[in-house]
C-alpha cells in the first residue's frame, strides 16, 4: 500500500478541521444553553411570589406537605 506523503498531511488536516469545527459547535452549543439558563432564571425570580416576613398576615402559619 502505497501512501503518499500529501495524502496523509492532507487527511490529518482534515481530521484536525473538522474536530475544531465541532469543539466549536460544542462551545456554542454552551453559551447558547448557559445563555437561556440566565433568561429562565431571571423570568422565574421576577414571578415569584413575595412572602410577608413580618406583621402578622401570612406570617403565622407553619404546614408541612
Amino acid at each position: 500500500m502505497d501512501i503518499s506523503g500529501s495524502a496523509m498531511v492532507n487527511t490529518a488536516l482534515n481530521m484536525q478541521s473538522s474536530s475544531t469545527s465541532e469543539a466549536v459547535g460544542t462551545i456554542m452549543l454552551r453559551k447558547s444553553l448557559n445563555a437561556a439558563t440566565n433568561e429562565i432564571n431571571q423570568l422565574m425570580q421576577s414571578v415569584a411570589p413575595q412572602l410577608a416576613t413580618s406583621g402578622t398576615l401570612g406570617t403565622q402559619v407553619n404546614t408541612y406537605a
